[in-house]
């Protein structure tokens, strides 16, 4: 169609942290951390973790702190005259809209199944180990 938009990026600014989806290892040892307009008491801050938070920091090569350090956000701004305003934000499961196959999965029979690691990269999905559901035949 060719259309065009500016993109931004928050790579190597404070912004993030501004927006508290990004933590310091300070606030992570002050219990200072606030996400979604909540003080701690996400799954994200449980301790010890819980297997799936545990089992993502693993798959992405870190620990769970570091992991949690930047949690899931995000914003949309517009510049009007000269001015910035802040129009929108989501967090958490406000971003499954963006994700386009949550919005299949979530009107599945059961949902998105999630147990564990229920996701997997392109190049993962042959080292499935769970039996694939069987089928059930409706009779009309």
């Amino acid at each position: 169609m060719g259309w065009t938009f500016p993109w931004a990026s928050s790579h190597g600014s404070d912004f993030n942290y501004d927006f508290n989806v990004s933590f310091t290892e300070e606030q992570q040892h002050e219990g200072s951390v606030e996400y979604n307009f909540e003080r701690e008491d996400h799954p994200m801050e449980e301790t010890p973790a819980s297997s799936p938070v545990a089992q993502h920091a693993a798959s992405c090569g870190t620990d769970v702190p570091t992991y949690t350090r930047d949690l899931p956000g995000m914003s949309a701004f517009v510049l009007e005259d000269g001015t910035i305003y802040h129009t929108y934000s989501t967090y958490a499961r406000g971003l499954d809209i963006l994700w386009g196959m949550y919005q299949w999965l979530d009107r599945a029979p059961k949902g998105r199944n999630e147990k564990g690691m229920w996701w997997r990269r392109h190049d993962e999905y042959d080292t499935r180990t769970e039996p694939s559901p069987k089928k059930k035949k409706i009779s009309r």
